[in-house]
């Protein structure tokens, strides 16, 4: 058992903050959560968290861990280009072992950060949910999918091969997805049948969705509606979808996903960076749609720390509506925690209460930037530092601890990271 003790705990729930609070945990669930009280249990771990903010760990919603190896190689280019002449090509030249390490570099970064969930999508997935598992991170990892030639069964298959070996294992801390890329690399009678297979084995389909203006032109000059619109007209949300970036969205888009209660996981640094466009973030919140956030991949972000990306998710909002009340602290809290849990299908993760899993981090707020200790939802949606992250449990497992990672060598990583990048530079093509 694990008591964490004085630390000001943000629930996230109707509980709001408890000050000087007690939070427990029994093997991964946490069993008590409130004021501090004298204990009759013994502890295997107490860790005294005064001057820490204690809260959920973060759920970066949408993001390619292994595209970590690819930091920096393809940057100040528009996404079609970025795509087609720098990544498909370095992509094609990755092993399973440039997939593995690159996983778990990327966690080693998402959990220095405080994400504790990812939502993983890409190709080798057998060897990222290697790295998930040991590594202790929880995530939901798709298998991603693009059509080619007559392969489309084949492959749909396999990715239900995927889904059967690895969906809620691990004690719950792995579910498994079907991810199609996206409508421009997949037929529509794919993703119909992609939709058709995730609804009944009751997993959800993750997938890139409405990012550029010109990939909703294209879309448009061959069906005569956006892609949300035909994909509607086949029952493709009968499924539950997280679908990643939604940046190009008419009214009667936003309807659509609004009735289907589709998960909007928005990434705005990448979208940004790529001259993608900037999302109606404030339309989407008013029309309460189902919003979390994502980092997208470290190719174009280019790091994986969610606390910044949901800090621009706020801001964005606020500057485009002129409406600075707008996506509270507290609510932009959620929309990185429990919001992304539920986008991914996690139902227990998110929040500090009795009963769900012990997904936890503490923050160390005897610095600078969070002197002094004034609002701490502002503290931590406004003026946090990622590094700012000192302590990371997860499923009730310390996997971080005074800013060390326990759970796999960190040193031995980085060094073998840098080896696989040695390799694939040749391959690199400037457009």
């Amino acid at each position: 058992m694990i008591l964490i003790r004085n630390g000001t705990i943000l629930t996230l729930t109707e509980r709001g903050i408890i000050k000087n609070g007690d939070l427990a945990i029994k093997g991964s669930d946490i069993v008590y959560v409130g004021e501090k009280k004298e204990w009759k249990e013994e502890f295997d771990t107490i860790i005294n968290a005064e001057g820490y903010i204690v809260m959920p760990g973060f759920v970066n919603a949408h993001t390619h861990l292994s595209m970590s190896l690819m930091r920096g190689i393809a940057d100040d280019i528009p996404l079609e280009s970025w795509l087609s002449d720098v990544i498909f090509p370095i992509e094609a030249k990755l092993t399973q072992e440039d997939i593995y390490i690159g996983a778990l570099l990327a966690i080693i970064e998402s959990i220095r950060t405080g994400v504790t969930t990812v939502g993983d999508f890409y190709f080798h997935m057998e060897k990222v949910a290697q790295a998930v598992k040991e590594s202790g991170i929880r995530a939901n990892l798709g298998f991603g999918l693009a059509s080619k030639f007559d392969m489309d069964s084949v492959k749909l298959k396999l990715a239900e091969h995927f889904i059967n070996r690895f969906n809620d294992t691990e004690d719950g801390r792995i579910l498994a997805s079907f991810a199609p890329h996206a409508p421009y690399t997949c037929t529509v009678k794919f993703l119909k049948a992609i939709s058709k297979r995730a609804k009944s084995m009751g997993v959800i389909v993750h997938t890139h969705l409405h990012e550029t203006k010109k990939e909703i032109a294209d879309f448009k000059k061959q069906y005569g509606v956006t892609p949300i619109e035909k994909l509607n007209q086949v029952n493709f949300f009968d499924a539950k979808v997280n679908a990643a970036h939604c940046v190009w969205m008419s009214e009667n888009d936003m309807k659509i996903l609004k009735e289907h209660n589709v998960g909007v996981t928005l990434n705005p640094q990448s979208n940004l960076k790529l001259g993608s466009g900037i999302p109606d973030i404030g339309k989407m919140y008013n029309a309460n749609l189902s919003l979390s956030i994502g980092t997208d991949g470290a190719a174009s972000n280019n790091n994986l720390a969610l606390i910044e990306d949901a800090r621009l998710v706020s801001f964005l909002a606020k500057g485009s509506t002129l409406n600075p009340e707008i996506i509270s602290a507290k609510e932009l809290l959620k929309m990185a925690t429990v919001n992304g849990a539920r986008n991914l299908g996690f139902k227990d993760i998110g929040l500090l209460k009795e009963g769900y899993k012990a997904d936890v981090i503490l923050i160390d707020t005897d610095k600078p930037n969070l002197t002094p200790f004034t609002d701490p939802y502002s503290l931590v949606a406004y003026s946090m530092y990622p590094t700012d992250v000192d302590t990371v449990i997860i499923n009730g497992k310390i996997v971080m601890q005074n800013k060390e990672i326990l759970t796999v060598n960190e040193k031995d990583i980085l060094k073998e990271a840098s080896t696989s990048y040695a390799r694939i530079k040749q391959f690199i093509r400037k457009p």
